[in-house]
Order: C-alpha cells, then sequence, then structure tokens
C-alpha cells in the first residue's frame, strides 16, 4: 500500500529515520505481531532496552523478585479495576451477593469463585474490557469528534436515542435511517451502526457526554 505524504510529513518522516534512538523507541512499543517478520530486531529491541537490562540486573542482585514485580503489577491492576467498576451498573453482582450472605459482610471476604459464580464473575471482566474500551479508545474512532469533514452533530447529539432504537429493534440501516428521519429530521450515517456496535451505549462514553453539553 502506498501513502502519499505531504513534504512536511515526509521530512518528519526523515527526521524519524536518522534519529535512530527515537526510531528504537518506538518500535519497541509496537505488539509483537507487527515485527513477527523481523524475529532478531525484535528479539535485539527488547532485550538491549536500557529499561529492560535494568530490570535484569535488579533481578540478578536481588533487589525484588520476579514475584514481587509481577505483584506490584497486579496491585495497580487492582485499582485501575476498582475504578473503572464502579462507574458501571454492577448491580447483578450485589443482587447475587445478597442471596449468599444477606447482613453478614465480614462473610464477603471468604466467599469463592463458585459461590460467586463463574458466570457472574466472567460478565464483571467482560464488561470492565469493554470500559477500557469504551474510556481509551482514540478520540480520532468517534465521529462526533473528527477535526475534518461533515459532522452531522443534529444527529450525534441524540445518538443515545438512536441507540435505544436500535435496542428496540431497528437493528438495520433502512429501519434505523428511517426511524431517524421521522423523530430526529436527519439521516442516520452509515457507520453508525458499526460504530454502536464497538462502542454501545453513547451516555456511558465520558467523551460523547462532553461534547453534548
Amino acid at each position: 500500500m502506498t501513502i502519499k505524504l505531504s513534504q512536511n510529513a515526509k521530512t518528519e518522516l526523515g527526521c524519524l529515520m536518522v534519529n535512530t534512538d527515537e526510531l528504537t523507541d518506538l518500535l519497541t512499543m509496537l505488539p509483537k505481531e507487527r515485527l513477527a517478520q523481523y524475529p532478531q530486531l525484535q528479539k535485539e529491541l527488547f532485550s538491549k532496552h536500557p529499561n529492560v537490562k535494568a530490570y535484569n540486573k535488579a533481578i540478578k542482585d536481588k533487589q525484588f523478585s520476579k514475584e514481587e514485580y509481577r505483584d506490584r503489577i497486579f496491585a495497580r491492576l487492582d485499582i485501575f479495576a476498582y475504578e473503572l467498576a464502579i462507574e458501571m451498573n454492577n448491580d447483578f453482582l450485589i443482587d447475587r451477593v445478597k442471596l449468599i450472605v444477606g447482613d453478614n459482610i465480614n462473610q464477603i471476604d471468604e466467599l469463592s469463585i463458585p459461590e460467586i459464580g463463574a458466570d457472574v464473575i466472567g460478565r464483571i471482566l467482560s464488561e470492565l474490557a469493554n470500559q477500557v474500551n469504551k474510556q481509551f479508545t482514540p478520540k480520532t474512532e468517534h465521529p462526533f469528534l473528527a477535526e475534518r469533514g461533515r459532522i452531522d452533530h443534529s444527529f450525534w447529539r441524540h445518538a443515545d436515542k438512536a441507540y435505544l432504537a436500535f435496542e428496540e429493534g431497528y437493528v438495520t440501516q433502512a429501519a434505523l435511517d428511517a426511524w431517524c428521519q421521522l423523530n430526529l429530521n436527519t439521516r442516520c450515517p452509515q457507520s453508525f451502526i458499526r460504530w454502536l456496535k464497538t462502542h454501545g451505549d453513547p451516555r456511558e462514553l465520558s467523551c460523547w457526554q462532553n461534547y453534548i453539553k
């Protein structure tokens, strides 16, 4: 695939190509599959990274163990998970625990996975993943935040209503477009159904909430 770049972009690309340190930093952060055709480069980008070398030295000098390092990572993830979870509708989890412990709040600390239910925990984990995607998806993936092109604000400011119509059964482009013309006095963008399948209810997106203010 050929991409036509502007002269300014070509100049920046040239600077990047000759700045080896900056280029290697960018390549190091790429997903591994992107460099699958360059196994030796991938290996050395990782093993020779200063932070990786510093980590290996710390392990060798017994400053901490791999397990302590892992536990610190998961402790940080615990905080992320809690901050995301309290923004979700988790009544189904609370209702499940009510049925098991009632008013014995101390018993919650002793609950096992089978008691809470693998299906309930699986649902929580799935919704946490969705919440991460919703909150940290790059803005360019949201048409209402696009800096270029024509944006139908009369539609996107009422995207929550179109979402509810979709949930009520207007699941084809033709049906949802007809509903929008009748109820919103505008057309439904061709990309909207694909967008909502990725991002879900716009009311749960902080960037959409900020957009409609």
